[in-house]
């Protein structure tokens, strides 16, 4: 199984994905904005894939999906909770918000299949777990599958998706939180429906050490701490037409990230100068066997890292470098790292690709068997 994420351009922060599996070249997509349709058909063809469902979480408010679309163009399945039934009943009451032309046109997709909580959807190999989690819709559901879970609007990366919209309720979202969410296992990947800080996933356990929504509080608590938490969704932009976001930034921002890019060559360099630095590969250790590895690293993979970071250094503010295959994966365990408050941590750009590129070209330009 892969996952290929695809972030949309169009001010709404959303994320899909798709899920496929290597053998069958079967694929599922998950929340599918109308606005990367073209660009999920291109993945689709370069991939060498094949279509076959759509999960939508829950009916969006802030963008149209793509699964009338991947229906007409692929013959995908639609697969939504049972609750989607009734989802006419409310619509009109997105018009005050100027949501409702969007509400409408994502409630007239047929749905194929229906599922509740717990259903255990089986497409080819592929297993999804289904959690019925309301609280920023009252069809919203969670899907699991293989240590990954798709949470849509329902907890995003350092906050939740706001309940005040309609069919929302935030004492829902407190109990799917709290009941469905937290007793799930720490090294569960968490695959948000939105962002906007740029961030790619991040970890439950993670999640719990930073993310104000996850603290324990009463429900009376929670419901309060919601209320003043996010932007008044009245607030219309300078255009006259608002768009819409689920969590409270309102604008896509680049984050600076707290850890420094460095090259393969600087990195050999670091080596060289620095005694002292901590040398991560946080590959699979079956891709140092095939791939090599560069000499002195510790092995500990991205999967692994927050059950093992009692391994790393006790000194905070000892040099880190992370590296992977093609830089991918070490970038979010620097980013990772610089939240457990390592203060000196780098990404390796290119990763061992980079590395072993470069060492090969040194040595042949030694050797004088450049061509």
């Amino acid at each position: 199984m892969y996952i290929k994420q695809i972030r949309s351009t169009d001010g709404t922060g959303t994320l899909s994905y798709i899920i496929a599996h290597e053998e069958t070249r079967n694929a599922v997509v998950v929340d599918p904005n109308i606005e990367d349709l073209q660009q999920i058909s291109y993945l689709a063809d370069e991939l060498g894939i094949h279509i076959t469902h759509v999960i939508d979480t829950h009916t969006h408010a802030d963008h149209i999906s793509a699964a009338g679309e991947l229906k007409k163009n692929f013959g995908a399945k639609l697969i939504m909770h049972e609750n989607t039934k009734n989802k006419w009943k409310i619509v009109d009451q997105g018009d005050k918000f100027g949501i409702g032309d969007i509400l409408r046109a994502n409630a007239k997709f047929e749905v194929d299949h229906y599922v509740k909580d717990r259903d255990v959807v089986e497409i080819g190999p592929l297993k999804f777990t289904i959690l019925f989690t309301p609280g920023h819709t009252d069809n919203h559901i969670s899907v699991l599958i293989e240590g990954n879970l798709f949470t849509g609007d329902l907890i995003l990366i350092g906050q939740a998706g706001r309940s005040d919209l309609p069919g929302g309720n935030p004492g829902e979202q407190y109990d799917s939180l709290i009941n469905k969410i937290l007793p799930l296992p720490d090294h569960i990947k968490i695959w948000p429906g939105h962002d906007y800080e740029e961030n790619t996933f991040s970890y439950l356990s993670e999640e719990k050490l930073t993310n104000p929504f996850l603290e324990l509080r009463t429900k009376k608590e929670y419901v309060e701490f919601v209320a003043e938490f996010f932007p008044p969704i009245s607030e219309v932009a300078e255009s006259g037409k608002m768009t819409l976001q689920c969590g409270s930034k309102r604008i896509v921002s680049k984050r600076n990230e707290p850890f420094e890019n460095i090259s393969a060559t600087d990195l050999a360099n670091m080596m060289e100068e620095n005694s002292n630095l901590y040398l991560l590969d946080v590959r699979q250790p079956f891709e140092l066997i095939a791939f090599g590895a560069v000499p002195g690293v510790i092995n500990i993979p991205t999967y692994e890292i927050m059950q093992r970071i009692h391994e790393l250094p006790t000194d905070r503010s000892q040099p880190i470098a992370v590296i992977c295959q093609s830089g991918n994966r070490s970038y979010e365990v620097a980013h990772y790292l610089t939240r457990q408050g390592y203060t000196e941590v780098y990404n390796i750009e290119g990763g061992t690709s980079a590395w072993f590129f470069n060492n090969n070209y040194s040595n042949r330009k030694q050797s004088g068997n450049m061509r």
